[in-house]
């Protein structure tokens, strides 16, 4: 078979995806007639007479797409017909289907699965199946002729191709092959890509209402220690971690939903001050930085505060120290409460409640009055 009609990755395999190559010979005697036979041995492809060399080069009469095996005789000038030559195998191929849709490999595939097709690598890598051994295989990206990478099909027609680098977003990759005779496929089924190199930081975590305790539901002061914190803005499904003050230590975790809302149990928090931040894991692996922090205090007591002192305005009498008073509701002070603590005053039995106010310690650190 000349070159020029062996198709395909080489010139000297005899597979073309040309039904009618040309096929050339030599040792005939000089203006014989060569006749090209197909496998059978009685099928005529064509004929052609020899030159002054003895040389001939005949077009074959259209071949079915198989394989065939081909010879030639020379009948001479004087009408002796020669056995048939040696004979050349030859592979018509003409179509090559499409292989299958990539499959992005476990290994490339970063975050929560390995096989979600979501990743952080922008050079992931690729397999398939389903090419013509030795076959040449090429990668697509969305629009179908940007070419992200080849590779050869192994004798099972499996193959293997890391991808040229990706933009962060949605890719739709398919690939063709082109086999050894030349043909090219049709394009793969598609596989859907998404590639994700950041995730943003998540809000600053929130102590809910059930958990801050107190006075106020609003404070983040609270004798809780395991309060429930909650945020928002956190990607779908992203997996979002509570840290304590320092930044490593782990409070807990959870699974942002649909709306990329959360919601913590902190691990057992000590007495004292903390600021709380919040980082996401997205599901392409991406961590992000520290969400603005929550100060929070945990306060578990309180001491007592100091006894209560009659004022000398409501001690009547001979002395105004004697706590003897004919004032059925006498003013009483204190000191030592926290501040903004309610401090409630007890008689005799220390269960009957006789009065209480709230009150705030003014910046100049005078004791209020209490009831």
């Amino acid at each position: 078979m000349t070159a020029a009609t062996d198709s395909g990755t080489s010139q000297t395999d005899n597979i073309t995806n040309n039904t009618t190559p040309v096929f050339t010979g030599s040792g005939a005697e000089v203006g014989a007639t060569v006749t090209l036979f197909d496998t059978n041995g009685t099928t005529v492809l064509g004929t052609a007479t020899a030159d002054g060399s003895g040389n001939w080069s005949i077009t074959s009469s259209t071949l079915s797409s198989g394989n065939h095996t081909l010879t030639a005789k020379q009948t001479d000038i004087a009408g002796n017909t020669s056995a048939a030559s040696a004979s050349l195998a030859v592979t018509i191929d003409t179509t090559a289907a499409a292989p299958s849709a990539p499959d992005m490999t476990a290994a490339t595939d970063s975050g929560s699965s390995s096989t979600d097709n979501i990743t952080n690598n922008t050079t992931p890598v690729f397999t398939g199946s389903g090419a013509e051994a030795g076959a040449t295989v090429r990668l697509f990206d969305t629009n179908g002729t940007t070419v992200l990478g080849t590779a050869t099909a192994d004798g099972s027609g499996n193959w293997s191709i890391t991808s040229s680098t990706l933009s962060s977003g949605s890719h739709t990759l398919t690939a063709k092959q082109t086999d050894i005779a030349g043909n090219t496929s049709a394009a793969s089924a598609s596989l859907a890509v998404t590639i994700d190199t950041a995730a943003a930081a998540p809000s600053a975590p929130d102590m809910t209402a059930a958990t801050d305790s107190g006075t106020s539901q609003t404070d983040n002061i609270t004798n809780n220690t395991t309060p429930v914190f909650t945020g928002s803005g956190a990607e779908v499904g992203a997996t979002v971690t509570l840290f304590d003050t320092n930044g490593t230590t782990v409070l807990g975790t959870a699974i942002a939903d649909a709306s990329g809302n959360w919601s913590i149990t902190s691990s057992a928090l000590t007495s004292g001050s903390h600021t709380l931040t919040a980082k996401q894991t997205d599901i392409a692996g991406n961590t992000s930085a520290a969400s603005a922090g929550l100060a929070v205090t945990i306060d578990t007591t309180a001491a007592a505060p100091s006894a209560p002192d009659m004022t000398a305005a409501t001690d009547s009498g001979t002395s105004q120290t004697d706590n003897i008073t004919n004032n059925t509701t006498p003013v009483f002070t204190g000191s030592g409460a926290e501040v903004g603590a309610t401090v409630t005053l007890f008689d005799t039995n220390g269960t009957t409640v006789l009065a209480r106010r709230l009150r705030t310690l003014r910046a100049t650190g005078r004791s209020p009055a209490r009831r």
